[in-house]
C-alpha cells in the first residue's frame, strides 16, 4: 500500500510540474517549487525525467537583479502533433497542431469528396505529403480527426447520417487502413465548438455559420454527444414546419434553411462580395440582410429558452460580424425577448478560418495532455 502511495504522489508531482509548465512561458525551479510547494530535489528529479522524455525543454535563462540567472524551462510544444482535416463536397483542407494548439500548417487540397478507398488513399497521400514537406516526425502524430457533415456514433468510427456528403456508413477505417496513427469522425459543427473552446474555455452554445447551419453545446466543459450523434443539432429545429423553405433533411422551415450561408448568398455571391455591397449600402443587399438577421435572432433567442449559457457566433460568418452588425443583432434579440436580460450573451466566436479542421485535431492532443 505504501509502494502505490509513494508511486501515486511521483506520478502527481510529475504531472502538475508539467502542466504547470504548460501554462506558463517559461519557469525556474524555484518557481516551480515556491508554487507547488516541492523540496528542489524532487522538482529537479522531474525535470529532468521530463526533458529525458522531450516533453520539456531548457529555454534559456530568466532575468535575476541578484545573483546568476536561473535556468529557464518550457513545455515542448511539438513533442505530439495532431492533424485536422475538413471534408467538403469539392476540396479538403487538412491542418498540424501542437500541444499548445497552435497551428503549424495547413493545406488546402482540390479533391472531389467520394465514399470509396480512391479517396481515401488520395487523401492520405495528401496528408503524408504535409507531415514530410514540414519535416514532421510520423511517430510524433497523435492521430487524425476529420470533421464530417453529418451524424457521427459515439467511438468516433462510423457516420450514421451524412446525407449533405452521401457519406452514410462511411467508417474511420477506410482512412486509417491507409495511415500509421488512427483516425476519428466528428461532427463538424463539435469541430468548430472545441476552436471556440480552445481559446476561451466556456459553457456555450456554439453555432457553426458557413454554406451550413450546424451547433454544438458544450456543458460542464465537455461537448454534449450522445451515441447517436444528434446532440447540438439544432439546425433542424423548424420554425416553420408547414409553409417553410424545404431543407435537405426532408422536412420544411428547419433553422438551417433561414440562418445558413446558402440561405443568405445567391448563387452568384461570396461571402466577401456580399459584405462589400452591403458596406456600400445597396438596398436589395441591406433588406435581404435585415431579414435574415431577423430569422437569426429568432432562432438564437428560441435557443436560449431552452439553454442559458452565451451563444458564440463561430464558423466563416463570424468573420464578418462587425460591432455595429453584433448591436444591431441584439437589438433584435432584445425587442423580443419576454424575461429581462442583465447580460449581452450573444458573443461573436475567436476561430473565423478552418475552425473545423483545427478543431478536428483538438481532441487527440487533448486526451493525450490528460494522460500526463
Amino acid at each position: 500500500m505504501k509502494t502505490k502511495t509513494m508511486q501515486s504522489i511521483q506520478r502527481s508531482n510529475y504531472s502538475n510540474i508539467y502542466h504547470l509548465l504548460m501554462s506558463n512561458d517559461k519557469l525556474s525551479k524555484q518557481m516551480i517549487a515556491d508554487e507547488l510547494g516541492l523540496s528542489l530535489p524532487t522538482v529537479t528529479g522531474n525535470l529532468n525525467q521530463l526533458i529525458d522524455q522531450e516533453l520539456i525543454m531548457k529555454n534559456g535563462q530568466l532575468e535575476s537583479k541578484i545573483g546568476r540567472r536561473a535556468t529557464a524551462y518550457s513545455v515542448n510544444p511539438n513533442a505530439f502533433l495532431s492533424i485536422g482535416i475538413e471534408v467538403f463536397q469539392k476540396y479538403a483542407t487538412i491542418t498540424v497542431i501542437n500541444l499548445k494548439h497552435e497551428v503549424l500548417a495547413i493545406h488546402t487540397v482540390n479533391i472531389p469528396f467520394a465514399n470509396n478507398e480512391q479517396y481515401a488513399t488520395a487523401l492520405a497521400d495528401q496528408v503524408r505529403w504535409l507531415l514530410q514537406n514540414n519535416g514532421y516526425n510520423e511517430k510524433s502524430i497523435l492521430g487524425a480527426g476529420i470533421g464530417i457533415q453529418g451524424l457521427i456514433d459515439g467511438a468516433g468510427t462510423t457516420v450514421l447520417w451524412g446525407k449533405i456528403l452521401g457519406c452514410t456508413g462511411m467508417r474511420a477505417d477506410l482512412f486509417s487502413q491507409f495511415l500509421p496513427f488512427p483516425v476519428r469522425f466528428y461532427h463538424d459543427a463539435d469541430c468548430v465548438a472545441a476552436a471556440e473552446y480552445a481559446v476561451e474555455p466556456n459553457d456555450e452554445i456554439v453555432l457553426s455559420i458557413g454554406e451550413h447551419f450546424g451547433s454544438a453545446i458544450i456543458t460542464d466543459g465537455k461537448i454534449l454527444r450522445s451515441t447517436k450523434g444528434r446532440d447540438g443539432t439544432m439546425e433542424h429545429i423548424s420554425i416553420n414546419p408547414r409553409n417553410g423553405r424545404p431543407c435537405y433533411c426532408g422536412r420544411r422551415g428547419c433553422i438551417e434553411t433561414y440562418c445558413s450561408l446558402s440561405s443568405l448568398l445567391q448563387p452568384t455571391e461570396t461571402l466577401n462580395s456580399f459584405f462589400t455591397n452591403l458596406k456600400q449600402h445597396n438596398p436589395a443587399v441591406e433588406q435581404r440582410f435585415s431579414e435574415y438577421l431577423d430569422y437569426l435572432a429568432e432562432s438564437i433567442y428560441n435557443l436560449h429558452m431552452f439553454i442559458d449559457v452565451p451563444i458564440i457566433i463561430g464558423g466563416r460568418l463570424s468573420k464578418f460580424i462587425t460591432a455595429s452588425i453584433l448591436e444591431d443583432l441584439r437589438g433584435r434579440l432584445k425587442s423580443i425577448s419576454v424575461f429581462p436580460e442583465s447580460e449581452q450573451y450573444v458573443k461573436v466566436g475567436h476561430v473565423a478560418d478552418n475552425a473545423v479542421a483545427i478543431g478536428a485535431a483538438i481532441p487527440f492532443i487533448d486526451d493525450k495532455l490528460k494522460s500526463i
